[in-house]
């Protein structure tokens, strides 16, 4: 090398050494998000007390059944209005839209829990209900409490989990993680284990004002989810939903004898949930129904963004 070249190498080498740095501070500078990912927009919140909620409307169309399909207007959406915002560059970790996954209890055979859940699966493949083929999923696999060999099976399609990755990207953010809804409000489950009394039910029922959700869990393990309408009312129950919810009850107390101790925790759409709740205190077990989770300094998380946190142990 000429002595003459030196310099500029060093130039050169100093240039890489600032970019690196100014990297550095960008990273740790970067503010963390989580976000609810549905057909109709996005909703979150930037994590930390007193943090700002977050909703980014999406065009009708953009997505459906929560898959993007313009991937390249979505993300110049969510870049522009987070730039807007100063969030440029955050840090998100993302739920995906509840329709997006399935999930099923897998009980593993000769009562032994293998070491990689996961490869597993794909060497010998139960049959998991799914409508997708196993090569065209991403599997998530969590143990379940108890004595006997079972873990929760999520699944999620490949090609819309990476054009979720793809939006994000467009957008300029840090995809820390994409998670299935299911996963997410799991991690809070979870976390009401030592509560929760052996053989008690838990009826976990989800309303929003287009539709709801009623998911059981007994012993650890969900073993029902409905589909159920929405509560169209602002000022009561809506008379279908109600139809609906005492059409699950009465399911299951005829496979079930319905005898052991109910608990019913609710989450959801505040204000269709309040205008509701009256109703559903007559309607349900005396004492029986809480609302899901309690509510806290982070008032801009809901059940599943609040899961999101958990599993990223963000504080």
């Amino acid at each position: 090398m000429n002595v003459e070249e030196i310099p500029g190498k060093l130039k050169e080498g100093f240039d890489a050494l600032r970019l690196e740095f100014a990297d550095l501070h960008t990273q740790l500078l970067a503010k963390r998000v989580v976000l609810e990912l549905h057909d109709d927009g996005l909703r979150g919140a930037v994590v930390g007390r007193g943090g700002s909620a977050i909703e980014v409307p999406l065009p009708p169309g953009t997505c459906r059944q929560g898959q993007p399909h313009e991937i390249e207007a979505i993300g110049d959406l969510i870049g522009d209005l987070f730039l807007e915002l100063g969030l440029a560059g955050a840090k998100v970790s993302a739920c995906l839209p509840l329709q997006a996954s399935r999930w099923k209890v897998v009980r593993w055979p000769e009562g032994l829990m293998p070491e990689n859940g996961r490869i597993e699966l794909r060497q010998r493949p139960p049959d998991l209900g799914i409508p997708w083929a196993l090569n065209d999923v991403y599997l998530g696999v969590e143990p379940l409490l108890g004595s006997q060999a079972r873990s929760l099976v999520v699944a999620s399609p490949r090609a819309l989990v990476d054009g979720w990755a793809e939006v994000f990207e467009l957008a300029g953010l840090q995809l820390q993680r994409l998670l299935p809804a299911q996963a997410c409000e799991w991690r809070v489950l979870a976390g009401l284990g030592p509560e929760v009394a052996e053989g008690e039910e838990l009826w976990l029922l989800e309303i929003e004002r287009t539709r709801s959700r009623l998911w059981l869990v007994v012993d650890g393990r969900p073993v029902a989810d409905w589909s159920l309408p929405g509560n169209s009312l602002r000022d009561g129950l809506d008379p279908q939903l109600g139809d609906e919810l005492q059409r699950c009850r009465r399911f299951w107390r005829q496979h079930n004898g319905g005898l052991a101790p109910q608990r019913w925790l609710a989450y959801g759409d505040e204000e269709r949930l309040a205008a509701a709740e009256p109703d559903l205190q007559q309607l349900l077990p005396v004492g029986a129904l809480q609302r899901w989770p309690a509510p806290s300094a982070d008032a801009n998380l809901d059940l599943r963004l609040s899961g999101l946190k958990l599993c990223m142990g963000w504080s």
